[in-house]
């Protein structure tokens, strides 16, 4: 999480970092993208180089009611992880530290990235709170649908 701000203000202030991107920066109602795919983000240490990134705009101190009254800033940020699943064949499930450290494909936290590979600056979030069951959902649900759209449009193209 972003500890505040919106998707414009903290893809501005990631455009004037030396030491901090990410591909991406979601809230409420946008999203910005700050580095393309395939660019190394500085965002988590231990992760940067085989990682793709998200920001979501909030606050690791936000129990999961507070996470789950922001649906539109989970749906947003899950539609583009749904996609990078579907791009780059990301396992759509939770990695435990453990297998962080083992190189495993999935998803995590950057909490988790910071107990997996300790940097000088641990991170917290986006907190206990953060309804991960909820936005595994919601990216089984959009990678449904790419799937479904791909085999439709396979079925209905040209020979």
């Amino acid at each position: 999480s972003s500890e505040g701000g919106t998707a414009a203000s903290v893809a501005a202030f990631f455009a004037t970092s030396a030491r901090a991107s990410t591909q991406l920066v979601v809230d409420e109602v946008q999203c910005y993208r700050c580095v393309p795919d395939l660019v190394i983000p500085w965002g988590a240490p231990g992760v940067n180089a085989t990682g793709l990134h998200v920001e979501h705009c909030g606050f690791a101190i936000w129990p999961r009611p507070t996470w789950l009254a922001h649906d539109a800033t989970l749906r947003r940020s899950a539609a583009k992880a749904a996609l990078w699943c579907w791009t780059f064949g990301i396992p759509r499930r939770w990695l435990t530290v453990e297998e962080l450290q083992a190189g495993k494909s999935g998803f995590c936290r950057h909490s988790d990235a910071s107990r997996a590979f300790p940097p000088d600056d641990p991170h917290a979030d986006p907190g206990p709170g953060f309804p991960r069951d909820v936005y595994l959902d919601y990216v089984d649900a959009y990678y449904a649908e790419i799937r479904s759209a791909r085999e439709t449009y396979s079925a209905n193209a040209a020979p």
